[in-house]
């Protein structure tokens, strides 16, 4: 009898260590998941913002564009009434 509950004692300290070690393993994946996610976070706020940078950039691009076309229009315009007065 004494020699099944020193086994019992055995396996059971046996079995919480195990589950002690996996504990502790468990807490550092998520530790180190848990820094993925800042490093994650930062670098899509770097995104983001280098995306807005870009943007405004284009929306800039695209305005002096249209400013041009504007412009031609007019020229056209103009040009088409002076030959149109000098028939």
């Amino acid at each position: 009898m004494n020699k099944r509950k020193t086994v019992f004692i055995a396996v059971v300290v046996g079995i919480g260590i195990m589950a002690v070690m996996d504990r502790i393993r468990i807490h550092s994946k998520v530790n180190a998941l848990k820094e993925r996610i800042k490093d994650i976070g930062r670098c899509h706020n770097d995104f983001c913002l280098m995306q807005k940078r870009y943007n405004r950039s284009t929306d800039e691009q695209i305005a002096s564009i249209q400013e041009e076309i504007g412009s031609v229009y007019e020229h056209i315009e103009e040009l088409s009434k002076e030959k149109e007065d000098g028939r």
